[in-house]
């Protein structure tokens, strides 16, 4: 079952404002695919590291996320992608350039969930949630991006996402997710 935005958002806020966090920090990063960097976090905003992994969490709310940033040439075509983690919700999606118009995400040998939307690829709400949990306890992360004239394939660690929890714990926040 898909759950609505709404049934799984922070209380007291609308699935447009939901949506509207989701895409500042989606936009956030289609800026990496042209520059391999990460904007420098606001006065109000908590930022931690490791490895690739990059944690955020906004001063006075619940708004935490974790993204993870990788790209990969192939000959003459190129393809810079980041995959974000939206702790409040449980959103996951994909952005980056060229558009993903679908793409897979697998953690460890569990089964893959997929996404088809354009230019964000949002992963369906339930199996979302259930991703966030595999990656708490999970070693690899496979990800295929599909765009309209490549298909991009990925491994990553979950080493730094493990790391981006325990830091956003250590900050005192709670996740809505446990």
């Amino acid at each position: 079952m898909i759950l609505p935005v709404s049934e799984v958002g922070c209380v007291g806020e609308t699935p447009e404002m939901q949506i509207a966090h989701f895409r500042r920090v989606l936009l956030s990063f289609l800026g990496l695919s042209a520059q391999f960097v990460v904007p420098a976090p606001t006065a109000g905003e908590l930022t931690f590291r490791s490895d690739e992994w990059i944690t955020e969490c906004s001063i006075g709310t619940s708004d935490c996320s974790i993204t993870v940033p990788f790209w990969q040439t192939q000959g003459n075509r190129g393809g810079s992608f980041a995959l974000v983690v939206m702790l409040q919700t449980g959103n996951i999606g994909i952005v980056g350039q060229p558009l993903p118009i679908k793409a897979m995400l697998r953690v460890d040998k569990n089964p893959p969930i997929e996404c088809r939307e354009t230019p964000y690829c949002i992963f369906p709400s339930a199996q979302a949630i259930e991703a966030v949990r595999q990656l708490k306890v999970g070693s690899l992360i496979l990800i295929d991006v599909f765009t309209a004239k490549a298909t991009f394939t990925f491994s990553l660690t979950a080493k730094g996402y493990r790391a981006g929890i325990a830091q956003i714990r250590a900050w005192g926040y709670r996740l809505p997710i446990d």
